[in-house]
C-alpha cells in the first residue's frame, strides 16, 4: 500500500491542486486565487513541463538552478500575498515556501546532502501549502455564507496612520 502511495503521490497532488484551483476561481476571492495560482504555477506546471518534455529531473542535474529559481520567485510572491490579505493562513504558506527555500540554501552550502532529506526539506512543504490553501477556502467560503462578504485586502500597513517623529 506504502509502495502504491508513493508512486502516486505527486500525480494525486496535482490533479488536487487543478481541482482546488478550480473550486477557488469559482467560489473564492483574490488571496486565495493568487495562492492557488502561485501554487500551480510554481509546484505543478514546472514539474509537468520538465516531464512532457523529457529534460530530465527537475530537482537534481544540470537544470537544478531553475527549480530554485522557482522556488524563490514562488517564496517572494507568497510573501507578497501574505503581507496584504486579510486573512491568516497565507503567512503560514509563505513560512512553508521559506522551509522549501532554506533547504535549496543548506544544499548549496553543505558539501553531501542525503537525497531523501532534501527532497522532503524542499519539496514536502507543497503538501502542507496545499492543505493549508485548502483551509484558508473552507473559511472563506463558511465565513461569506456566515456573515456576507468580506474585503480581500488590507486596507492599509498597520502603523502608517501614526505621525512620524
Amino acid at each position: 500500500m506504502l509502495d502504491l502511495f508513493n508512486t502516486y503521490r505527486g500525480d494525486v497532488q496535482h490533479i488536487a491542486s487543478v481541482l482546488l484551483a478550480l473550486a477557488i476561481w469559482r467560489w473564492g476571492a483574490a488571496p486565495e486565487r493568487w495562492s492557488i495560482a502561485i501554487f500551480v504555477a510554481a509546484m505543478v506546471v514546472p514539474v509537468r513541463l520538465f516531464e512532457w518534455l523529457g529534460n530530465g529531473s527537475l530537482v537534481f542535474g544540470s537544470l537544478a538552478w531553475i527549480y530554485v529559481t522557482i522556488d524563490l520567485l514562488a517564496g517572494a510572491a507568497f510573501v507578497a500575498v501574505a503581507l496584504n490579505a486579510n486573512r491568516n493562513y497565507p503567512l503560514w504558506i509563505a513560512g512553508f515556501q521559506l522551509v522549501a527555500i532554506s533547504a535549496h540554501a543548506v544544499k548549496g552550502l553543505v558539501d553531501t546532502v542525503s537525497p531523501i532529506a532534501y527532497l522532503i526539506l524542499a519539496s514536502g512543504p507543497s503538501y502542507c501549502q496545499l492543505a493549508l490553501i485548502f483551509a484558508g477556502f473552507a473559511r472563506h467560503v463558511t465565513r461569506t455564507r456566515q456573515f456576507g462578504p468580506y474585503r480581500d485586502w488590507r486596507s492599509s500597513t498597520p502603523g502608517a496612520q501614526w505621525p512620524s517623529l
